[in-house]
């Protein structure tokens, strides 16, 4: 896990760097984009996508609205929800910030020795035990049964 903290500080840094010249920050463009692809999105979809507590996000949605990046709209299926959409402004600001990001990971593929669908592979399945761990975080605390020796 701690690997995970350091590759998490490293990608920060090489993703706010890429994004200084634009109107996002790393975090606002995830958050962003991922509405951008899934539009529209409830708040609690677009939480359990990204991994993030609901009430990290809501702020971070209520920040974004105030700056007329996105927008919520009734969810005509639950009363109690809303839809996220981006903004004209929002999706202008994410498109001109992927060139950035485009140029961040070609940088770092370049320095890969292996190749990009590897890493995508390798992503996905610690993405999907994190997950299954995060769900039942009493099996990854619990010590692990002994083998007997034969």
């Amino acid at each position: 896990m701690f690997r995970l903290y350091i590759l998490g500080q490293l990608t920060n840094d090489l993703v706010d760097t890429a994004m200084r010249r634009s109107n996002l920050n790393p975090s606002d463009f995830a958050v962003q984009s991922a509405i951008g692809a899934y539009e529209p999105i409830t708040p609690s979809q677009l939480a359990s996508l990204l991994g993030m507590p609901a009430t990290t996000l809501s702020s971070q949605l209520a920040r974004l609205e105030r700056r007329r990046q996105i927008r919520r709209r009734p969810n005509p299926e639950d009363r109690r929800s809303s839809l996220l959409e981006l903004t004209k402004i929002g999706r202008k600001n994410v498109n001109a910030a992927v060139p950035a990001l485009r140029g961040s990971v070609a940088l770092v593929n370049e320095h890969l020795d292996y190749s990009a669908e590897e890493l995508d592979l390798a992503l996905d399945r610690l993405e999907d035990a994190l997950r299954a761990a995060v769900s039942r975080p009493d099996a990854a605390t619990r010590p692990r049964a002994r083998r007997s020796r034969r």
